[in-house]
């Protein structure tokens, strides 16, 4: 006898499956329709979510591809920001978001989620990188720091808390430390380097578009909208400082293909001209005879062969090309970098700021100190009464790192301070009386670090690179990272040569 078939189960769910497919379709139907309208009504903000929707997009398919290479999550985090801080700079920096009316940095956020993930995964090795003297100093200027804002954030708010960045930064030393830690740790840090140097060369050569950039860009800030695209502060720094990482650790970077490196050497030095930072000339000219008093001859000549290239193709492509590039200042071109060199001592009728005006700003904040000599100023209010052309607002900070130190934590901050540099040169002393009996690729990246230190240190003369996280926070997880290396890893050969002996062949499979 045939059966009914009646309704059940097994047809229920048929039905409600397509319901629910339908309900998705007509949720997404909807938002695309919401879409429409706002960016009808207002094509300003659709273009910003469109810009915003490709970074986010950007950014996840970075993050899944480090994921995929092993790193641990604060790892992903650190590199991720510390690529934007290099190449992006102060744009990126600017990345913000308000609540309540207190702006809350983006990256400055993400950076200490993964100080925090990384001590919660590795305690132990936190615990042995706190007896690095180097680090103990930075914390020491951390405490000081605390005790003036239990005054200064009720009497400033958050403007003490953006003064007190340039004391708070000093812990992502710990970051380097702890990344150091890891035998495969070199490898990694070679091809990511690489990679984010070759990135910042291409992005400094945009510089003469960079008006248009900032009309293509979204803008955020924290107390002033800024374009994160277009911005090139620090870029000369760091295209020198890739430049010198190509010629130390470059020949362990890539077996095959060794033109590469030097080809990436000279477009960096190149990008200097295009920047047109004259503390980079001066830099070139510190570095060359660091190098011939370190003995180190091999990496001199490489240096001293390829600043003459860059400046011949400077020259053919200017003078016998007719090239005609606009820097960040005037023109690209011989004539222009003779009068620029010529502005450092002063000189009348030549291109970029007055020396001078570092003078005044530097006599300022002294004054701020010898009103405060013992303890300091403290922070939220400004060390110095220039008023910036490019933004009418009142500079801030003297355009000299150790003297903001000076004003800001007085006598007993400024020498714990100074402290911390006194270790991290004991350390590299170190390294270098080890560097005959140490593996050759970990020296080549600590004198690489060395070299970055100097640069730096001589920019913190004439700038303020402490007192912004996009360059303070590059520069203590690097030194961190160099610590680690000389504390973990500068041993004699034959303790390391099993851990380190893939490390060329390692870098250049993964790498090309």
């Amino acid at each position: 006898m045939p059966q009914i078939v009646t309704s059940s189960s097994a047809n229920v769910r048929p039905s409600s499956r397509l319901g629910r497919i339908d309900l998705r379709h007509l949720a997404w139907f909807s938002l695309l329709v919401l879409a429409g309208i706002v960016a009808t009504l207002y094509p300003a903000i659709w273009l910003d979510c469109l810009g915003a929707a490709v970074a986010l997009a950007f950014a996840w398919g970075v993050f899944l591809i480090l994921r995929r290479v092993g790193l641990e999550l604060w790892q992903v985090g650190v590199v991720t920001i510390l690529s934007g801080y290099l190449v992006l700079n102060y744009g990126f920096d600017n990345l913000a978001i308000h609540i309540g009316g207190f702006p809350i940095l983006i990256a400055y956020g993400i950076m200490y989620a993964s100080f925090a993930l990384a001590v919660l995964a590795h305690p132990q090795s936190a615990g042995q990188a706190l007896h690095e003297p180097a680090l103990l100093c930075l914390l020491g200027v951390l405490a000081l720091s605390c005790l003036h804002l239990v005054t200064d954030i009720p009497a400033y708010g958050s403007l003490a808390f953006r003064d007190c960045t340039m004391c708070f930064d000093g812990v992502f030393v710990l970051l380097g430390l702890l990344w150091a830690t890891k035998s495969e740790s070199p490898h990694f840090m070679a091809k990511w380097l690489t990679i984010v140097f070759a990135i910042n060369m291409v992005y400094s050569f945009t510089l003469p578009w960079k008006e248009k950039l900032w009309s293509w860009s979204p803008k955020s800030g924290v107390f002033l909208p800024a374009p994160i695209l277009g911005n090139y502060r620090g870029s000369g720094d760091v295209l020198f400082t890739g430049a010198l990482f190509c010629i130390c650790v470059g020949s362990y970077v890539i077996n095959r293909s060794r033109w590469l490196m030097p080809v990436l050497a000279v477009g960096q030095i190149l990008g200097i001209a295009v920047t047109q930072v004259r503390r980079m000339y001066l830099g070139i000219v510190v570095v060359i005879v660091i190098l011939i008093l370190l003995g180190e001859i091999k990496k001199f000549a490489r240096l001293f062969t390829l600043v003459p290239v860059a400046i011949a193709v400077l020259f053919f492509a200017t003078t016998v090309g007719g090239l005609d590039i606009s820097g960040r200042i005037g023109k690209v071109n011989l004539a222009f970098f003779v009068d620029h060199i010529r502005s450092i001592s002063g000189a009348e009728d030549t291109p970029g700021s007055d020396p001078q005006s570092r003078v005044i700003m530097g006599k300022q904040a002294l004054q701020h100190f010898l009103a405060h000599p013992v303890f300091g100023e403290g922070f939220g209010q400004p060390v110095v009464s220039v008023i910036d052309g490019e933004t009418d607002t009142v500079t801030r900070t003297p355009h000299n790192s150790s003297i903001t130190y000076l004003a800001r934590l007085g006598a007993v901050g400024f020498a714990v301070w100074i402290a911390f540099h006194v270790c991290l040169w004991a350390r590299f002393v170190r390294a270098f009386r080890q560097r005959r009996s140490c593996d050759k690729r970990v020296y080549s990246f600590v004198l690489w670090a060395f070299l970055f230190y100097v640069l730096f240190m001589w920019s913190s003369l004439v700038e303020s690179p402490f007192e912004y996280p996009y360059t303070a926070i590059p520069f203590y997880f690097f030194m961190g990272f160099a610590l680690g290396l000389i504390r973990w890893h500068l041993s004699p050969k034959n303790k390391v040569e099993q851990r380190l002996a893939a490390y060329p062949s390692t870098v250049a499979k993964s790498y090309l």
